[in-house]
């Protein structure tokens, strides 16, 4: 429980110390792509730029420290689930790591991502690409012509810590030629039914 408050109040403290994130509309375009295309994936491997390019993205910043980046992976997944067929691309960037002496050589964001199991690329990287981000979670839906259709911002002293599963999919069935036409499977909304294994399953097939 100590363990917990600490992460909560380092996460608090952070979000009360940077203002919102950036004011004016962001793109993904080519150079970002490449940019993103070149920075560490966690892994060890290589992010081929081709996988970005003319797919809709989502690209999500978060922390092993930050709380609501849990339910923010798990929406992901989900998601991930639901339309990587269709040519969804996601990334996650890892953004303030070291923040307020949790610089712990790997050790947190290596249990984070043990108990997260993303199925989609993770990469440590930098805010400016994207306008400076300065919040956690900060959240991105780009369209297949690489038009924002989504920026979540964990604002201050706000109750919605992170975008919401329902949101987070319509801003994605919304990009055009990206099965808006199409009945998609339902998704569990509150973030916590992600993780159970069987639904996760189940869930899998129902999307063939």
């Amino acid at each position: 429980m100590k363990a917990i408050a600490r992460l909560t109040t380092l996460a608090g403290l952070l979000l009360s110390t940077f203002p919102a994130g950036a004011a004016e509309p962001v793109t993904l375009d080519a150079s970002q792509i490449e940019h993103i295309a070149g920075l560490k994936q966690i892994d060890g491997r290589k992010l081929d730029s081709d996988r970005l390019r003319g797919k809709p993205v989502i690209v999500s910043f978060f922390a092993s420290w930050c709380p609501p980046c849990n339910a923010e992976f798990e929406h992901m997944k989900l998601l991930h689930l639901a339309h990587t067929a269709k040519g969804l691309e996601m990334v996650a960037i890892n953004l303030f790591e070291g923040f307020a002496g949790f610089d712990d050589v790997g050790k947190h964001l290596k249990r984070f991502l043990g108990r997260r199991t993303p199925v989609f690329p993770t990469v440590t990287g930098t805010a400016k690409v994207f306008g400076d981000v300065k919040r956690l979670p900060t959240v991105f839906v780009f369209d297949r012509q690489g038009k924002r259709r989504l920026h979540f911002v964990h604002g201050a002293g706000t109750k919605k810590t992170n975008s919401g599963l329902s949101e987070l999919r319509r801003a994605v069935r919304d990009s055009p030629g990206f099965g808006a036409a199409g009945r998609s499977p339902s998704l569990p909304e509150r973030a916590e039914s992600a993780t159970h294994h069987l639904l996760l399953l189940h869930f899998a097939e129902s999307t063939r």
